[in-house]
């Protein structure tokens, strides 16, 4: 049975969104954000210690549903049992890490702690660093996923691709083997 999940991938991938999808078809499945983890107010970033003791803590639960970053899968990958890596087109994440900030301006999103506002022109400096490391994105989850065989993995590249792991996440409940199904 698929109960502890980490998504990845890059920002603007979709990651808190697929989160809370899956969340809704599994509501027993608690779901973490590691930027909640990460950030106190104002964009701050805790101590390290902090976060890794955390997120240590967080992973030791039997059920979870975890979204983050890269960074955040040497930390969860041996707790997980599956891993869904968002890699949409890079049109789709520009567009979205475009009008994220737009859409939020002034507020904090629901996956962050409060007093993490969006405003434009910080966001944009930090996409465009975002989009500048697509490839060494790919490289470190290429590599942390080949270092950790026997995971379920569904590397998500368009919304034909999210139905079908929200179908199969939704089917791994009460025990009942999804990849028996076929």
């Amino acid at each position: 049975m698929l109960k502890r999940l980490n998504i990845t991938g890059p920002n603007g991938a979709g990651k808190s969104h697929l989160a809370a999808r899956l969340a809704a078809v599994r509501p027993d499945v608690p779901v973490i954000s590691f930027d909640a983890m990460k950030l106190t107010s104002h964009w701050r970033q805790r101590s390290r210690a902090l976060i890794e003791a955390d997120l240590s803590r967080a992973v030791q639960a039997d059920s979870w549903i975890i979204e983050g970053g890269p960074s955040l899968l040497p930390f969860a990958i041996n707790r997980a049992d599956s891993v869904m890596w968002m890699d949409p087109p890079e049109w789709l994440r520009a567009w979205r890490l475009i009008a994220r900030p737009l859409r939020n301006i002034g507020r904090t999103r629901k996956e962050l702690p409060q007093g993490n506002v969006d405003w434009p022109w910080q966001q944009y400096k930090f996409a465009m660093r975002s989009i500048r490391n697509r490839a060494a994105f790919r490289t470190k989850i290429s590599a942390q996923l080949a270092a950790n065989p026997g995971l379920r993995v569904w590397r998500i590249r368009n919304s034909a691709d999210v139905s079908s792991a929200i179908d199969e996440w939704r089917g791994a409940v009460d025990g009942v083997d999804p990849w028996a199904l076929s």
